[in-house]
């Protein structure tokens, strides 16, 4: 276990502030994109110094875990994105993971006294839980495991019901007898208020279509590289589909068993659903690899170094090897006719279509390249936009296929999630225009943008783009009685970064930003400061970019959700 007390060693004790440490516990089996979620925006909205993910090492009633150390792993490379390099919080903040639970053997209460050995005695513990903690908190163990922390961090979610008229509900809960309970046990409350999508890993095992899309893509390539790990995790998934149907056979009489047909028709439906959701899931994810290459092909062309001619290779192979993922998953002739999704299938031509055009427009890239770095000014800024600019075109038909495949397979069940992915998935992509426009200028885009009005203009009509489309989805309200899922706070920590880093690149503020915004940064000094004395174009880009990943981690969480709600009856 490693803690952040290392990054505060310089620092004299009289000086330092007691810590306040995060403990999510869970068994991580494995970990998916609502866990990684609620880490990243409880480490970047709640008051706490830094998240520690504790695996869970032998569960209670759990017996299909994946090997403890192999969790441990992955939880480790879903967050190390957001671990220590988010420059929105000070650099003492981290998620971090612990192994305390193998030393101990035990969870919560035996785990959290474990913990505290490792910290300070003045740190403060907060438990983050889901809300369905309260159906236990005041029972022994629940007990015990408030007697160790100082308060709660509460993620309010929604939950899958038995009930098929209502397939997800919110939990009931008297906030305020809540509040009074746990004030007469000295203890705090948050809430992360606006539900995030509803998640599980039983569900993230159990999903229609290809699972492994609900997990973030470190995860994957870790499964991947270890086919035994995918082996126990489906044949655990099929211990649970043959448990389901026993339990469903109950039900029926003898009479009432399921003829040929029927089976033959369930495993057409099984295979329509299958691809649908695969479909959309990986779409996404490629659509944010080629956000990624687009972006790395802006810092090639306007850097030229081998650093960044690297970098594009690898995010190359990324893409690449998304897009042969899913080429494997694309039924035969003779199968495809059971795919009654028309939006579906639309998708999926469009995604077997991405190496065509790809590698034809990767080639003109290296083929100017040189030509294009010694290229200055304005001119030099131009041409190399126009190259990377071609991308655009295809994320607005990637996104819109998106969007009307999940809208098809949720028929009348709740069109307002098809809506919200495709404002979610339109301010990702604003954002990933400009990422790549400024990546294209390089390190003298702050002079040529002081030379040329046309370009401070196109620079201004860029950040304009984006503050539209990213305010659309930060004031998303609903009717009550639909599904509400609110933006995460996380996502405007990360976005103040990339305007600290606008304000760098102008001179000024662009007059699309916010004005509490501006009064916000200017008022705290601390990002104004840090970015003031000169721009750097990849400092730019690992901002904007991990507002991209976090961006990616709720458009994802969102289509799971739909596909969840699609296929839940």
């Amino acid at each position: 276990h490693t803690t952040i007390l290392q990054a505060r060693t310089d620092m004299s004790p009289a000086n330092i502030e007691p810590l306040t440490i995060g403990v999510f516990g869970g068994s991580f089996n494995p970990i998916h994109l609502g866990h990684a979620l609620l880490a990243i925006t409880t480490q970047q909205t709640m008051p706490v110094h830094a998240v520690v993910l504790v695996p869970v090492y032998k569960h209670a009633v759990k017996r299909d875990l994946l090997p403890f150390d192999d969790r441990v792993c992955m939880c480790q490379l879903a967050v190390q994105p957001f671990s220590n390099n988010n420059a929105s919080k000070s650099s003492n903040n981290a998620i971090s993971v612990s192994t305390v639970e193998r030393d101990v053997g035990e969870s919560n209460g035996a785990m959290l006294r474990g913990l505290k050995k490792l910290y300070p005695p003045s740190t403060r513990f907060l438990w983050i839980c889901g809300d369905d903690f309260f159906r236990w908190w005041l029972r022994p163990k629940g007990l015990e495991t408030l007697g160790e922390v100082d308060g709660l961090i509460v993620q309010r979610r929604l939950h899958k019901s038995t009930d098929a008229n209502d397939s997800f509900f919110k939990e009931p809960m008297n906030e305020r007898e809540i509040r009074a309970t746990a004030s007469t046990l000295n203890l705090s409350i948050d809430f992360i208020y606006g539900e995030l999508p509803h998640f599980s890993s039983t569900l993230v095992r159990r999903a229609p279509g290809t699972w492994k899309s609900f997990l973030p893509q470190s995860v994957v390539k870790y499964l991947d590289e270890r086919p035994h790990l995918l082996k126990q995790l489906h044949d655990n998934l099929e211990a649970d589909v043959q448990k389901e149907q026993s339990e469903s056979n109950i039900h029926r009489s003898a009479g009432e068993k399921r003829t040929r047909q029927e089976v033959e028709t369930l495993a057409d439906l099984s295979l329509t659903d299958n691809f649908a959701a695969s479909s959309i899931m990986m779409g996404l994810d490629l659509v944010h690899a080629l956000q990624l290459e687009r972006g790395r092909a802006g810092l090639f062309l306007s850097m030229g170094s081998e650093e960044t001619k690297s970098q594009l290779k690898h995010a190359q192979e990324n893409t690449d090897s998304l897009v042969t993922e899913f080429l494997k998953l694309v039924p035969g002739k003779k199968n495809t006719t059971s795919i009654n999704h028309d939006e579906v299938k639309s998708l999926a031509e469009e995604l077997e279509q991405i190496p065509v055009w790809l590698d034809r427009d990767r080639a003109v890239v290296y083929r100017h390249a040189q030509e294009l770095l010694a290229l200055n000014g304005k001119e030099g800024w131009e041409r190399r936009y126009s190259l990377v600019e071609k991308f655009d075109p295809r994320m607005d038909v990637l996104i819109g296929n998106c969007v009307r495949a999940l809208q098809e397979i949720l028929q009348n069940k709740d069109q307002n999630l098809s809506q919200l992915l495709l404002k979610w998935s339109r301010g990702k992509e604003a954002l990933g225009r400009l990422r790549a426009f400024v990546c294209a200028g390089g390190p003298q885009a702050p002079i040529i943008i002081k030379e040329s009005y046309e370009m401070r203009e196109l620079l201004q009509s860029k950040i304009q783009d984006k503050e539209t489309n990213i305010h659309r989805v930060l004031s998303l309200t609903t009717n009550a009685n639909e599904l509400r899922l609110a933006a995460p706070d996380a996502l405007l920590k990360l976005l103040e970064q990339v305007t600290s880093w606008e304000w760098s690149l102008m001179g000024c503020f662009a007059p699309s930003t916010p004005l509490l915004l501006q009064h916000k940064l200017l008022q705290s000094n601390d990002a104004i400061e840090q970015n003031s004395d000169q721009f750097k174009v990849e400092a730019f880009f690992e901002a904007s970019s991990a507002a991209l990943d976090l961006m990616l981690t709720f458009v994802k969480a969102l289509a799971a959700s739909g596909c969840a709600r699609a296929y839940s009856e």
